[in-house]
């Protein structure tokens, strides 16, 4: 007889390889969460620097946001996305008081991979077209389609698909430039317009970029570059799609990162800081005569859950909260501090830190690896991450990395204190010296 006391297991989603085979014990099942902490089922307590995967932006464990998915809960808990409703139309009016002037048209979904896939199809549906270039290395989604933007290799079940072209992004020129962060970015709009002519330009729809480009470690899009994408795209009618799933709802220290690099998109798509994690949410916001054009032609597009009504109350409430509490006001006063004790540690430790970046409260420290000396072989950057990483988790602060592994990436909740940043930098000083 099989015991009844065999622990079920599921598959962990962002981990691959010997991650996945984890079984679940008291010491890694997550039971709480409370402002950036989480509690583990042994009664451990760690402090989450990375946001859950950059979501929590106003704090675990919030009363006011239960309440507010317990009120919708009870006055409307589901109608059909073909409806209109109350929540999904008082959500649409709060967005129109945070979003950029010109974008004035959401339509709502799951998460950030299926809006990815709206902006993109809705481009398609007006341009005729159907080339999307995407920057490489990025991240934009998690679907068999959606891989195909994200500058990656494929999952080797995947499904090549020939109309997403990839160009070299800053990241992945900056060693070439020298280190020289805008040269990098000068390069990757050259890189960017030959790709497009080698291809033909007016046969593209859309160019989909991050504000602020997580996987290749919190690289901003320098100002020249935002204006050179938007440039290229008026040039040859293409959409640009501004994807602030991860920089959107105050990351940056700007309501939208676009705000921050001097972006000028034709549509946002939004999901994750959206409803600080509290329920699920993604929407993608078109710019005004796009959206009137798809209300004429008409657009179909959408799924069963999209723009659900508990989804829209979490958001709501987490704009209110953004907005009484400052939390973005907030998310760029401590994203400063973090960023000055970086800087300081790069300043203190120059063989094993080779920058520092970002904006707001997505940041990277990117480190160098070790040179090779008679007596040590050479280390490279992402063990020393894996080190820093260890070090930082034996003393309770749960940090990841760059898509590479070469850096760490920080990207707290907004309520995020002093004291608990001056802790990082003592954990970080003495990781740093001992690798």
């Amino acid at each position: 007889m099989r015991s009844s006391s065999r622990r079920p297991f599921y598959l962990n989603l962002w981990y691959t390889g010997e991650a996945a085979a984890r079984r679940a014990t008291a010491a890694n099942t997550v039971v709480g969460s409370h402002g950036m902490s989480l509690t583990f089922g042994n009664g451990a307590t760690v402090e989450d620097w990375f946001g859950q995967y950059f979501v929590n932006n106003i704090g675990a464990g919030r009363v006011d946001v239960a309440r507010a998915l317990a009120d919708q809960a009870r006055r409307l808990s589901w109608v059909s996305p073909s409806s209109f409703a109350e929540v999904r139309l008082e959500l649409t009016r709060d967005l129109l008081s945070v979003l950029p002037r010109r974008l004035t048209t959401p339509q709502f979904g799951v998460g950030g991979s299926d809006a990815i896939e709206n902006a993109m199809r809705a481009a398609r549906r007006v341009t005729g077209r159907t080339r999307v270039l995407t920057f490489s290395p990025c991240y934009h989604g998690d679907t068999i389609t959606i891989e195909n933007l994200c500058g990656l290799p494929l999952t080797p079940y995947g499904d090549r698909r020939p109309w997403a072209v990839k160009t070299s992004s800053p990241y992945e020129l900056w060693e070439a430039a020298g280190r020289d962060w805008a040269r990098a970015n000068d390069l990757a709009l050259e890189r960017a317009e030959r790709t497009m002519a080698r291809h033909g330009a007016k046969t593209f729809a859309a160019v989909v970029v991050e504000p602020v480009m997580w996987m290749s470690g919190a690289v901003p899009l320098s100002p020249a570059l935002s204006r050179g994408l938007r440039a290229l795209c008026d040039r040859h009618g293409i959409k640009l799609i501004a994807d602030e799933v991860v920089t959107g709802f105050g990351r940056t220290g700007r309501w939208f990162g676009s705000q921050t690099v001097g972006l000028v998109p034709d549509a946002i798509v939004c999901a994750k800081g959206m409803t600080g994690g509290y329920a699920p949410l993604g929407a993608v916001v078109f710019e005004r005569s796009w959206g009137e054009w798809l209300r004429r032609k008409g657009f179909n597009h959408g799924l069963t859950f999209g723009g659900h009504p508990l989804g829209c109350a979490a958001a709501r409430a987490t704009i209110r909260i953004l907005k009484a509490e400052r939390l973005v006001e907030r998310a760029a006063a401590m994203g400063r501090r973090l960023r000055d004790g970086l800087e300081a540690l790069r300043a203190a430790h120059p063989d094993r830190v080779a920058d520092v970046r970002g904006s707001g409260l997505l940041l990277a420290l990117q480190i160098e690896p070790g040179r090779a000396r008679r007596s040590r072989p050479h280390v490279t950057a992402a063990e020393r991450v894996t080190a820093l990483s260890a070090a930082a988790r034996q003393a309770g602060l749960l940090l990841t990395t760059t898509g590479d592994g070469s850096g760490l990436l920080f990207a707290p909740a907004f309520i995020v204190t002093p004291r608990q940043i001056d802790r990082l930098f003592g954990v970080l000083d003495r990781g740093l010296a001992a690798i």
